[in-house]
């Protein structure tokens, strides 16, 4: 643990941490102009369908799936983000309740962004119905719960519409959703390992494109072939390691020894600043999930006041694969190697003057030497079958 880390806790040990539930009961769907508390939609013209043609399981049948679902006039398909822009316009003028959105969790951000645009604020986005259907599903997987599957394919589109149609009054889901400091909208964000592979995977997808190595290089497994060919080589001749600055006004530090308190940090300097030194990876999320089901943010949601939780890890790759069930059960435990904070804002700087890869939903997004995570506001999701229990209630003091 570094030195400024172990000042600002120490300060803080002396205050327990509670346990609470995670979220209080589930709430009605709101109708246009009308209050949260007991209110329900109504099934008919109330719902359409915002769908990306660039997503990875958006297709012909999905598409015919949802105009035959829904009615040609309520099905948005997508083929660009100007095409999406004029499509949430349309959407909240006509004042539909309920958004079918399908892709992966950048195209759901992109939606809410191009949503709130026409709202003119967040708190007035319709209620997002989250179809996975994109490479990355992290946010889909969560508010799905463990039935998420269902809602793949031209198949889970229908059984969705209908689900829709069946429930009165539906179940909602409030998920806090992160502003970045260029202004993007996102769930998950950071930079480390993760950023590095997608980065070095558009480089490997670029080199090989217009030839017969494009297609299969272009899947999951172009993401194995550019960690092999490129990321962990990069680790091996230490040009990928960081040394950051992680600061915040007001955070809480989850005990990774227990994982069930979380302190509040009470910096003795009057400073911000949470960490300091040596980091593989600093990401942020406001759901458990990243891609593939890891849960790299388990203590997400594990709060009723809706924060966002920052990691910050020093472990190795070699350490990562031994250790590799633990860490996607969002069970492994490691005070040394993983630092673990909760809070509405943090301030990420690298100290060594370089500038690295950032990803935002699983995308990257070019390089960065500094970078902000701020929780906005929250995102109302259908809730069909109820999220996964958090793995601890945890309230900061």
């Amino acid at each position: 643990m570094s030195m400024r880390l172990a000042t600002a806790v120490a300060c803080g040990l002396a205050v327990a941490a509670a346990f609470a539930p995670p979220r209080g009961p589930l709430r009605a769907s709101p109708a246009r102009g009308a209050s949260a508390a007991g209110a329900t939609t109504s099934a008919g013209d109330d719902v359409c369908a915002m769908l990306s043609l660039n997503a990875r399981g958006v297709n012909g049948a999905t598409v015919r799936a949802a105009r035959e679902a829904l009615g040609e006039a309520h099905v948005f398909a997508t083929a660009s983000l100007d095409e999406a822009e004029v499509a949430a316009r349309v959407i909240v003028d006509r004042g539909y309740g309920v958004v079918l959105a399908g892709g992966g969790d950048g195209t759901l951000a992109s939606t809410v962004a191009f949503l709130r645009a026409a709202a003119g604020d967040l708190a007035a986005v319709p209620a997002i119905a989250a179809l996975p259907l994109g490479t990355g599903n992290a946010v889909a997987r969560y508010v799905g719960g463990r039935g998420y599957r269902a809602w793949r394919g031209p198949r889970g589109v229908r059984r969705c519409v209908d689900a829709l149609r069946e429930s009165a009054p539906r179940r909602t889901l409030d998920v806090p959703i992160l502003e970045t400091g260029g202004g993007d909208l996102c769930f998950i964000a950071g930079m480390g390992y993760d950023a590095f592979i997608l980065d070095d995977y558009e480089r490997l997808v670029r080199s090989v494109r217009g030839t017969p190595l494009a297609r299969p290089l272009g899947s999951v497994f172009g993401y194995f072939v550019a960690t092999a060919l490129r990321t962990l080589p990069g680790y091996v001749g230490g040009r990928r390691a960081m040394r950051v600055r992680v600061s915040s006004p007001d955070a809480a530090w989850v005990d990774g020894r227990r994982g069930d308190a979380a302190v509040r940090v009470r910096h003795a300097d009057g400073g911000d600043v949470l960490y300091e030194g040596a980091a593989t990876i600093v990401a942020g999320g406001t759901t458990p999930f990243y891609g593939g089901g890891l849960r790299l943010f388990p203590f997400a949601r594990s709060d009723p006041g809706g924060k966002l939780h920052l990691r910050v890890a020093t472990m190795s790759p070699w350490r990562f694969v031994p250790n590799v069930l633990g860490v996607f059960a969002g069970h492994y435990r490691a005070p040394a190697e993983a630092f673990d904070f909760l809070g509405d804002e943090f301030t990420v700087a690298l100290l060594d003057g370089k500038r690295y890869p950032f990803q935002q939903s699983g995308d990257a997004v070019g390089a960065r030497n500094e970078f902000t995570l701020r929780v906005a506001g929250a995102v109302t999701f259908v809730d069909f079958l109820g999220p996964p229990a958090p793995l601890a209630h945890l309230v900061a003091h």
